[in-house]
């Protein structure tokens, strides 16, 4: 099944159900859009909204346009006096960033909540379709889920068969990961590695470098900047007694792989050259 078949279906009209399972609905294509997560933001102007995206949450970075818009939430919720201000005809906001008895008093107060969590690439190109539905701008949306899942598909074709051990490294200190079938874990899978230690139920996990080298790691991935930081954090494992002092590194762009939107196909593309880069030195 190809990614574009695996969207769901989406009701007539303006009305989809998001991540949260809810119903959204509207009259009329969203014309004054808010979003509470920088995620959010890149997601609606995917999907063909930039033009009606009023305000945005601190963070908000990308597309560049975004930056100069209003901060109408910070990472302690969206700011209810100043959101009442904007009239919004629809906010986009993060699951996990907001509470159900804020979203219950926006639902209140007329203004129609689009819960967003995308867990997996599927996820990411089904947000901006069914954003796309929201905001009238289908066309636009289908375009770029479209341009998105032709690229994820040929990351895929030049993957190797062999699996590599791969352990992404999300903390220094301590050393932690993400578990489970986080999207990074989906990206290093679908690049043709292996994830390490992910079954913890943890879902940021600590790692104590004994475990660490029993599972014979051939790659470490990191999310840190270009530059002086992504410099010290391979000559600090250089610098390491022992085995580990030999595994292959890759700094990532900490913005796309942390942000599940339509640059965790870049962010893909990064992890995958990590890894092709490790298999053709075998």
């Amino acid at each position: 099944m190809t990614l574009l078949m695996a969207l769901p279906a989406l009701a007539a009209g303006r009305e989809v159900i998001d991540d949260a399972g809810d119903v959204v609905a509207l009259s009329q294509p969203a014309q004054r859009v808010v979003t509470l997560a920088p995620h959010a933001a890149e997601l609606v102007a995917a999907a063909g909204g930039l033009p009606a995206l009023i305000g945005v949450s601190q963070g908000s970075d990308h597309p560049p346009a975004v930056s100069e818009l209003p901060r109408l939430a910070s990472y302690h919720g969206p700011n209810l006096e100043a959101l009442l201000s904007a009239r919004p005809d629809l906010i986009v906001a993060w699951g996990s960033g907001l509470s159900d008895e804020m979203h219950a008093r926006l639902t209140t107060l007329g203004m129609p909540v689009f819960v967003s969590e995308p867990a997996t690439l599927d996820d990411v190109l089904s947000n901006i379709a069914r954003l796309g539905t929201l905001l009238g701008t289908r066309d636009i949306a289908d375009t770029r889920v479209a341009a998105l899942a032709a690229r994820i598909e040929q990351l895929e074709r030049a993957r190797d068969s062999d699996p590599l051990p791969v352990f992404f490294q999300l903390g220094e200190s301590p050393m932690t990961t993400l578990g489970g079938n986080h999207l990074v874990n989906e990206l290093i899978r679908r690049c043709g590695g292996e994830p390490l230690l992910t079954d913890s139920p943890a879902v940021v996990p600590q790692i104590n470098r004994e475990a660490l080298w029993l599972a014979r790691p051939r790659l470490i991935l990191h999310p840190v900047a270009k530059g002086p930081a992504r410099e010290e954090w391979i000559a600090a494992w250089r610098n390491e007694a022992g085995p580990l002092s030999e595994v292959a590194l890759a700094g990532l762009t900490p913005d796309l792989i942390s942000r599940p939107g339509p640059r965790s196909v870049e962010a893909m593309a990064e992890v995958c050259a990590a890894i092709a880069k490790v298999q053709a030195s075998d």
